[in-house]
């Protein structure tokens, strides 16, 4: 049974309510520090507050994973594992690209069923469902051999970046939202999406969600070593990714031989 378009109306009142703040002033700011050992914003504290109201509404019957909050048990096998807003920084300068993304899965990423990713700046949304496909908006994404010649690279040492990323790309996008761009992987929109390097490491908060996206599109979710990328329920654990499109297929079954 799908539960996270349930969330899509959440989505729509926190981009009204983010983009009723005209000033920066009533965008930025902390509440206190998060599980996971980073302040949390007033926008990101506004936002989880919204999506565990929704939780407790629909008594949805899964315990919590949120940045902010670590772990919230509540008795059940499977996990919602959540962002609440995912690129605070452009949520708070009117950068309009900023999300909530919504996973559920069990221990790990292995049993990822179902992922949702919410651009609360225009109100588009990437979903997918195990088996089912993932879909922008209602419109299900196909499967691609096609290269973009685009990506999405955070590194900060050059030489950490595998050699057939440096090939056949002539244009690069940093947006500052992992779930997000994880998602314009699914929808071909870029060819690969990479966070290299030791400070340019991934909680399982920012691309759970993601990982569904990309994997159902017929997708590579890996990790540094070129390995699929796998990670538990601990938000203070980090990891490097990279998230390529299907058109890497050849390649990636190269690399593995």
């Amino acid at each position: 049974m799908p539960f996270l378009k349930k969330f899509i109306d959440t989505g729509k009142e926190l981009s009204e309510r983010i983009n009723s703040l005209l000033l920066r002033e009533e965008r930025t700011g902390y509440t206190g520090m998060g599980a996971d050992g980073t302040l949390t914003s007033t926008l990101d504290r506004l936002c989880e507050d919204a999506i565990l109201r929704r939780i407790n509404e629909l008594d949805l019957p899964f315990n919590v994973i949120s940045e902010e909050i670590g772990i919230l048990d509540r008795h059940y096998e499977k996990n919602l594992v959540i962002d609440p807003l995912d690129g605070t920084y452009n949520a708070e300068n009117q950068i309009p690209a900023y999300s909530v993304s919504i996973g559920i899965m069990g221990k790990d990423f292995e049993s990822l069923e179902e992922s949702i990713v919410i651009n609360l700046a225009t109100g588009n949304y990437f979903y997918a469902l195990k088996g089912h496909g993932a879909y922008r908006n209602e419109t299900k994404l196909k499967e691609t051999t096609r290269r973009t010649g685009a990506s999405v690279i955070y590194s900060l040492r050059g030489e950490n970046v595998p050699e057939f990323l440096r090939e056949g790309i002539n244009r690069r996008r940093i947006l500052g939202c992992a779930s997000l761009e994880m998602g314009f992987v699914a929808n071909n929109s870029v060819d690969y999406v990479a966070y290299i390097g030791k400070d340019k490491e991934l909680r399982n908060v920012d691309i759970a969600a993601g990982v569904l996206l990309v994997r159902e599109t017929g997708g590579f979710v890996l990790d540094q070593n070129l390995k699929p990328l796998n990670m538990g329920l601990d938000v203070r654990v980090r990891r490097n990714m990279i998230a390529l499109s299907a058109a890497y297929r050849n390649i990636i079954e190269g690399v593995r031989e």
